[in-house]
């Protein structure tokens, strides 16, 4: 019955969809040109004047500029050098146009590299541009747009240039680091090393403006980001650090990130025991959902997993993963909200995370069996 009722309504949907976006994006627009917070255009400003912002806010316990925090790598403060050069109003605006360039970009290279229909294509894009995770990033000035575009590069691309340009989602330690991880995974140990190039060039620049010295400032990102103590309660980091790390010592939680990362690492390794390049990137790039702190914007990591969705929507858990990921851009926000219950929502967000990586990667390997009535529901 639904699946006549998408068939049969196709256009209509289409339409609305169409109107409802421009609405939203029009909305959209307006908060993040009186907002944009989190564009991180202070400490670059601060690094092209010679300061090592990193140093200053560690000794600070926090940044000077609105939630300009700049734990960030050193080359996303290099990158930003044409935006430092701008007043903050103008600046935040150009950072506005950057992302949305990002929102169209990324479903179209999706839809092309799937060769998905026109329909299926244009569908993809209107639901990445109004979902909450995209509007919030455009909202809050985010990187995570900015982030995923390279994340997706060596998958897409796959060339020594795009391999090079993977290593830009370095920037977000949060989420760029599962590449990195993915390449070591894969025994790509050239890629990983070309990967690398970016962050290292960065690193060299900043402490070189910045008379620096080069062994602590390659350790400061990370030091101002575990200082920042960020935690959320949907992902593994986060709640060991609640319930079991709040007052243990630093060394203590670099151990547990290294398990952390130990875990992941072996989840990697079974991703990529798949032939499916696409398959495996939409899983991979949604680890980081799981295994460390993340905000709602970074949900946009499942849009590859809903477009592969999209493509082969003939199977159980393709319909699963639509279904799934619709609930998290548009519905997820709202009955969180509504519930007002993190210790039990937000637990309960990371074990359906959790479950999708493990039935897809079930469901990819044992595909013929979970057929279901071959009945395309878009």
């Amino acid at each position: 019955m639904i699946a006549n009722f998408f068939l049969k309504n196709k256009l209509v949907i289409l339409y609305i969809l169409i109107f409802f976006t421009i609405l939203s994006f029009i909305n959209t627009l307006s908060k993040g040109l009186v907002n944009g917070c989190d564009f991180q255009w202070q400490p670059s400003v601060l690094f092209w004047e010679g300061i090592n912002h990193y140093e200053k806010f560690i000794l600070n316990g926090k940044g000077d500029f609105l939630c300009q925090n700049g734990e960030y790598a050193h080359i996303f403060h290099i990158i930003l050098y044409p935006f430092s050069l701008l007043e903050w109003e103008k600046a935040r605006l150009m950072w506005l146009i950057t992302n949305i360039l990002f929102a169209f970009i990324i479903p179209i290279i999706i839809s092309k590299y799937l060769k998905l229909s026109k329909y299926k294509s244009a569908l993809l894009a209107l639901i990445f541009i109004t979902c909450y995770p995209t509007r919030m990033t455009l909202n809050y000035g985010q990187q995570s747009l900015f982030v995923m575009f390279f994340m997706m590069l060596p998958f897409i691309a796959n060339s020594k240039l795009a391999n090079f340009f993977s290593g830009f989602s370095y920037v977000k330690y949060s989420s760029g680091y599962v590449i990195f991880l993915n390449f070591l995974a894969n025994k790509e140990y050239k890629n990983f090393l070309i990967s690398t190039a970016p962050y290292l060039i960065g690193w060299v620049i900043y402490f070189s403006l910045t008379n620096s010295d080069p062994l602590i400032n390659f350790f400061e990102p990370i030091q101002l980001s575990l200082q920042k103590g960020y935690v959320r309660d949907a992902d593994f980091y986060s709640l060991i650090n609640i319930y079991f790390l709040s007052q243990k010592t630093l060394l203590i939680k670099f151990l547990v990130i290294f398990l952390i990362f130990l875990i992941n690492f072996i989840v990697l390794i079974k991703i990529n025991k798949n032939k499916d390049i696409f398959f495996k990137m939409s899983l991979i790039i949604i680890c980081p959902l799981i295994f460390f702190p993340h905000s709602n914007y970074d949900y946009i990591l499942l849009f590859p997993l809903l477009c592969y969705s999209f493509l082969h929507n003939q199977y159980l858990i393709n319909k699963i993963n639509i279904y799934y990921v619709i609930y998290i851009f548009y519905f997820n926000r709202i009955i969180n909200h509504l519930l007002d219950f993190d210790v039990l929502y937000q637990p309960i967000l990371l074990l359906s995370l959790s479950t999708i990586i493990i039935l897809n990667l079930y469901s990819y390997k044992n595909k013929n069996n979970l057929f279901f009535f071959n009945i395309r529901i878009i």
